[in-house]
């Protein structure tokens, strides 16, 4: 094949996949499903809301779509498959957002996947968010991927290689996704959900690049009003005396779904600051608090925000692994920088 005949092929899949974005990844899998060697297990690793869901749906279209050019997007495989409706294409995650998946779940999921697909070449299980799976079934889904069927295909999704058991990683072909050019996801808003260019523009700011975000928020205002929340409460904190800081605690360690959702919110603004501290000329996500930013990034500087960034990643991994929430909100409120340097 020549070098402009590869170009063509590629930007067909590109095109024919119904994916925003993250073109390397979808190059990535067409080329294994052209030339036979798709593997059993993949895991899709990257912050929440990237459009690690959307790219597990397209592959498992493309892997049992019965038209010329997978995913054609017309076949039954395909059209059950993304409306999440396909008999053989299974999606496993925590019953609500925070919560965890435990080990009966992925037993139940071990049984259906024992048997032959029922029309289908392959069944496909799609694992979403399986860093909040217990370690019980973590290991219990080790079985699977040591022993896979000839005819099943895991599809794992993670914020974080991290936060799963290395075993687990290994038996895997892993795709990193990285957040997407804003300017990528400020198109997709206007061209996919017809949002206001200036409505596109702000809400693809404020994603810092997620694109599954994006799209929930221009279509449920409680994605932003979550987001705003969350970014109250740092700044209030940050603004508070330690006393202040611990009466926050109390009321935040009660809900722990909710929690882990704003510290990833609070990832996103220590990132700023760390941002602005380093003079960084790359853009702000929380653009709506520009000037607490970078008044915060003068007074503490790059090492007490990045010390910031940091505790507030090992405080997400450690409520992973259910430690006291209440204790590692403290210890995270002693590590952020004081009201007053």
């Amino acid at each position: 094949m020549s070098a402009s005949d590869e170009r063509t092929e590629v930007a067909d899949d590109r095109a024919r996949w119904p994916v925003i974005g993250h073109g390397w990844a979808v190059d990535h899998l067409a080329r294994a499903l052209r030339h036979g060697r798709a593997r059993h297990a993949y895991l899709f690793a990257g912050p929440g809301r990237i459009g690690k869901t959307r790219l597990a749906l397209a592959f498992a279209a493309a892997l049992n779509c019965t038209g010329p050019e997978p995913p054609c997007g017309e076949c039954r495989a395909c059209k059950l498959t993304l409306k999440r409706a396909h008999p053989d294409v299974m999606i496993l995650e925590a019953a609500r957002e925070g919560g965890t998946l435990k080990i009966d779940e992925v037993r139940d999921l071990q049984q259906i996947l024992a048997l032959r697909p029922y029309e289908a070449r392959y069944r496909v299980a799609i694992l979403r968010n399986f860093h909040q799976a217990t370690p019980a079934a973590e290991d219990a889904l080790l079985k699977t991927l040591e022993e896979p069927a000839p005819s099943t295909v895991l599809l794992i999704t993670a914020d974080s290689t991290d936060r799963l058991l290395p075993t687990i990683v290994s038996r895997c072909q892993t795709l990193h996704l990285r957040p997407l050019p804003i300017e990528t996801v400020r198109a997709a808003l206007e061209r996919e959900r017809g949002v206001d260019p200036a409505m596109a523009r702000e809400l693809a700011q404020l994603s810092g690049g997620r694109i599954g975000w994006a799209l929930a928020a221009c279509e449920d205002p409680a994605e932003r009003a979550t987001r705003d929340e969350a970014i109250t409460l740092l700044i209030t904190a940050l603004q508070g005396t330690r006393h202040e800081r611990f009466a926050l605690v109390e009321r935040l360690a009660n809900d722990k779904p909710a929690l882990l959702i704003w510290l990833g919110y609070w990832l996103g603004f220590w990132r700023d600051v760390l941002l602005a501290a380093c003079n960084s000329r790359a853009p702000l996500t929380n653009i709506d608090h520009d000037d607490t930013i970078r008044d915060l990034a003068a007074r503490a500087g790059h090492e007490a925000a990045l010390r910031a960034l940091d505790a507030t990643r090992r405080t997400i991994s450690a409520l992973d692994r259910n430690v006291n929430i209440r204790l590692a909100l403290e210890v995270l409120m002693l590590d952020y920088p004081p009201a007053h340097a």
